[in-house]
């Protein structure tokens, strides 16, 4: 699968009824495109990611406090066999802006960056854009060891996307099935670890990389939509009893 990465966005999130996400689906079809991983009916794909933290949770518990400058850790992938590649993610929230750095791995290279290995070029998935990639992994790298971050919570679910143009300057997508897992030292948690966390509905959210587009202003108003926080890895961290008891007992006011 290609590097879908919007390096610079914002975005809007909603948790709306499986009834009304079909209703809107429908209204997109006349100006958006299934992306090139979503099937025309709208069946989508999985996302998994695992996010590192330090052991009393810092980067999870700047999201509970609503920090407005904050960042996390992650490794993301996307389903399919064979020799797929994972994204070591940098993503920063800089007020209401999403700004994100990413390069792509290979699964052996991931295995030793989890055990404290500095990134090497042979750890690159491919050589393309090599001194900026390598310069994501030693940033990685180097936000790890500031804060001895290590594997934290596993998040997967399925994603449901639709995008006006190849250039995807604006998103649409639909998350349901919300798992979460604790890290338990396997890259690949196994089937029976997986908690439900899925909120009372599907997770809507709207992407743009400059101003809302018109389109969107409407939709929302045709759709009486409120916007909410739905941080998943706070979600799914909060819904795993080890990690639960490590989080403080506040509300998050922003995602």
């Amino acid at each position: 699968m290609r590097d879908r990465l919007q390096s610079s966005r914002f975005e809007l999130k909603y948790v709306v009824s499986e009834e009304k996400a079909r209703a809107i689906r429908e209204s997109l079809r006349i100006r958006l495109f299934p992306d090139a991983y979503t099937q025309p009916d709208g069946t989508g794909y999985t996302v998994n990611s695992l996010y590192l933290d330090s052991d009393g949770l810092d980067l999870c518990n700047a999201t509970v406090q609503g920090h407005k400058n904050r960042f996390k850790l992650r490794v993301r992938w996307y389903e399919g066999d064979g020799e797929k590649p994972y994204f070591m993610e940098i993503k920063r929230r800089v007020d209401d802006q999403i700004l994100k750095k990413r390069a792509a791995v290979g699964v052996d290279a991931v295995r030793e960056m989890l055990g404290g290995h500095l990134p090497q070029r042979s750890h690159l998935y491919s050589e393309s854009d090599l001194h900026s990639k390598l310069g994501v992994l030693d940033e990685f790298c180097r936000l790890r060891n500031s804060l001895h971050a290590s594997g934290a919570v596993y998040v997967r679910y399925c994603r449901e996307a639709w995008i006006p143009d190849e250039h995807e300057t604006a998103r649409v997508t639909f998350d349901r099935n919300l798992h979460g897992s604790e890290f338990s030292g396997e890259f690949n948690p196994s089937s029976d670890s997986w908690s439900c966390v899925q909120p009372r509905g599907t997770i809507l959210e709207l992407k743009f990389t400059d101003r809302v587009p018109g389109w969107m202003r409407r939709m929302v108003s045709d759709f009486n939509l409120n916007r909410e926080s739905v941080p998943k890895y706070v979600s799914c961290a909060a819904g795993i009893n080890n990690c639960r008891n490590r989080l403080m007992l506040a509300r998050w006011e922003n995602s």
